[in-house]
């Protein structure tokens, strides 16, 4: 298989951190040709937790990339790649080869709440009522050394620990590592991607005239049953290769129309306070990886602070 129709460029995380409005400013580049669905998975196989059986032949990877037409760089944007461990990033470099990775970072008390409110509307986690609860119980797994599950969408606070993993990702690509900070994407994603484009050594320019509207912005859904069963269906299509990533892309607005919903609960500032604390020193750690990697303009929370 020829390094030339598979990614050489990927964004390898963090879920919740603007990788899908990543994803679609990048792609937007005529040097840049992005995947036909975002998230294609392809590595998770190799994670010693994620999923089950050997990894499809690399031809099935490489047909994500098959409409590209010479362009310099093929991206794809997988954000659970980022803590699925070094097996992971060992397979990412063997097929890959010499690619480009980015990860985006975002406070991670900001984060979870996130990732709270994802799983409700995709219909995960029907039976827990509240932050609170969601909080609790994944604070006793994580005390009780209980295995990640795929799917289980309980892994929120396991991700918001950096420090667990981002070394071994500057340890495998150094240069080729670029971390952007979602709060800076969301303040100023021209500058962001410009910067992103000065990395990669291809036209700024360009970054004028794309567009930087948000994607991929969580909704809670207005009946659990009703996401619950969307996902269910789309899984099952997605398995049997009966929903092609151009009809999930129509579908999607269908189906936000009809189940959107409005946020009802807030987070409590005691819950977000203990949060913080539990990612405190993890943040610190971050941090002192980040200055040694030259990295200077860290975000509030990565400074002691709040978000920035």
């Amino acid at each position: 298989m020829s390094g030339s129709r598979i990614a050489n460029l990927v964004i390898a995380g963090v879920p919740k951190a603007a990788t899908g409005s990543l994803f679609a400013y990048l792609a937007q580049h005529p040097d840049v040709c992005g995947s036909d669905e975002k998230e294609t998975g392809y590595f998770n196989f190799y994670s010693p937790w994620r999923r089950q059986g050997p990894p499809p032949p690399i031809e099935v990877y490489a047909q994500h990339f098959a409409h590209c037409a010479g362009e310099p760089y093929r991206l794809e944007a997988t954000p659970t790649y980022c803590y699925g461990g070094r097996p992971l990033i060992t397979a990412i470099r063997t097929v890959l080869g010499e690619p480009k990775i980015i990860i985006s970072l975002r406070d991670p008390a900001d984060r979870l709440w996130s990732a709270y409110t994802f799983q409700h509307s995709v219909g995960h986690n029907a039976g827990i009522g509240s932050y609170a609860e969601y909080l609790d119980l994944l604070e006793r797994r994580r005390r009780d050394g209980a295995e990640l599950v795929p799917g289980d969408g309980l892994h929120g606070l396991h991700i918001g620990f950096y420090a667990e993993y981002l070394p071994d990702w500057f340890d495998e690509f150094g240069e080729d590592l670029r971390i952007v900070f979602a709060e800076d994407l969301r303040r100023d994603p021209q500058a962001v991607v410009q910067g992103l484009c000065t990395w990669l050594g291809i036209d700024t320019s360009v970054v004028a005239s794309v567009g930087f509207d948000a994607r991929n912005v969580t909704r809670p859904p207005r009946s659990k049953r009703l996401a619950r069963a969307a996902r269910a269906v789309k899984r099952r299509a997605e398995s049997v290769n009966l929903l092609p990533p151009a009809a999930q892309h129509r579908l999607r607005p269908v189906y936000a129309r009809l189940n959107a919903g409005e946020q009802s609960e807030r987070p409590d500032p005691a819950l977000r306070r203990h949060v913080e604390d539990l990612y405190r020193k993890s943040n610190q750690v971050t941090a002192e990886l980040l200055v040694a990697h030259g990295y200077r303009d860290l975000p509030g929370w990565l400074r002691g602070g709040p978000a920035s």
